[in-house]
């Protein structure tokens, strides 16, 4: 940058060229249409075929194993799933929660976000060829919205047969799966008109495929799943503000995640809004735990489900009374029990300060 040049950027001011003031969003409300066939997880297609032994496919046993070593439960790819569709539905700038939501690009550039953040969260090298280096092979992400729906290349089996990462998802059915492939040709449907000569697996090749995690469930879109048309209501709010006080109040007792809150503030500071929403909501009883010591024991021990790191939880609660059976917790000098339909509202206690380490 030059003398000139410099200076001009200094003299920009907001005067000048005026900040835009970034307003609420209502995204297009949610269809059915384009939605992911509601399937839950890989099932015997009827063949003969099965995943080759290790004496078979030493390389891609090596593989298989060295992924089972960095994430044995597939905690770790569920998260990279889980942030790959978060990031697609920018729920924060968008107010998107839904896949359907989304722009055709926008659905297409999920497989690529999966890709991003598997070898982020795994650290796994680049490959030479390929997407990655796993165990000395290359081998290339695949990534379908329809499980068995991955588009093989002609260059994963002409020149030399490569090994393929199978990935799959639904939001809807909140089920994931992973798995690994030897690309042959033999395991592939003939091609079709398409330009790209790109081919599916034939019935032969889903049988074969040596599975890492089968039907795994994924970490839940609150949103998603809420009742009826509640996160519609939420989305309709005229304030940022409004719409998460309303989601803890009519979302009481459900692991509300931070893509979530994110999507209702559509706010710079969307946490800001939990702070507020918890003021906010003591008049009516509520309290809202949030993933910081001690907030995930008093959770659990009221009942509720205990929140982890970027999750919180919120219910309504009343003095507790030596006549009652309920579990109770000491909040503010005073025990306190999960509310009955019928208990008078009470203005809810104060929650400790969060301390500094989330739980796990």
């Amino acid at each position: 940058m030059d003398e000139n040049e410099a200076e001009a950027i200094a003299s920009l001011d907001e005067e000048k060229f005026p900040l835009r003031r970034r307003h609420r969003v209502t995204p297009k409300e949610p269809t059915r249409a384009g939605r992911p066939s509601e399937q839950l997880g890989p099932t015997w297609s009827g063949t003969e075929e099965q995943p080759p032994t290790p004496a078979e496919d030493p390389d891609l046993w090596a593989v298989h194993a060295a992924i089972l070593a960095l994430d044995p439960t597939g905690a770790r790819i569920a998260y990279a799933i889980r942030e790959s569709f978060d990031q697609a539905y920018d729920g924060q700038r968008t107010g998107r929660w839904d896949y359907s939501q989304l722009m055709k690009t926008e659905k297409t550039h999920v497989g690529t976000l999966v890709e991003i953040w598997l070898q982020r969260e795994l650290e796994l090298e680049d490959g030479v060829d390929l997407d990655y280096r796993i165990a000395g092979s290359d081998v290339d992400a695949k990534w379908s919205r329809n499980l068995y729906g991955w588009e093989i290349p002609l260059e994963m089996y002409t020149t030399t047969e490569q090994i393929a990462l199978l990935l799959w998802g639904n939001e809807y059915t909140r089920r994931w799966a992973a798995g690994l492939l030897r690309i042959t040709d033999s395991l592939l449907k003939p091609p079709g008109r398409q330009r790209d000569r790109k081919r599916h697996l034939n019935d032969r090749g889903k049988d074969r495929i040596l599975w890492l995690h089968q039907g795994k469930p994924m970490i839940p879109n609150t949103l998603l799943h809420l009742p009826g048309d509640l996160a519609w209501r939420v989305a309709k709010q005229k304030s940022g503000q409004a719409a998460v006080s309303m989601l803890f109040r009519e979302a009481q007792g459900q692991l509300i995640n931070r893509a979530s809150v994110d999507a209702a503030g559509q706010q710079v500071d969307p946490q800001k809004r939990v702070r507020d929403a918890r003021k906010r909501l003591a008049g009516e009883g509520i309290v809202v735990f949030g993933h910081y010591a001690p907030h995930p024991d008093l959770a659990e021990t009221l009942g509720l489900p205990r929140p982890t790191l970027g999750r919180f939880v919120s219910t309504r609660v009343s003095p507790w009374l030596p006549e009652d059976v309920e579990p109770s917790v000491t909040i503010d000098g005073r025990r306190w029990r999960r509310s009955r339909q019928d208990d008078p509202v009470i203005r809810a206690p104060t929650l400790p300060k969060q301390g500094v380490e989330p739980s796990e």
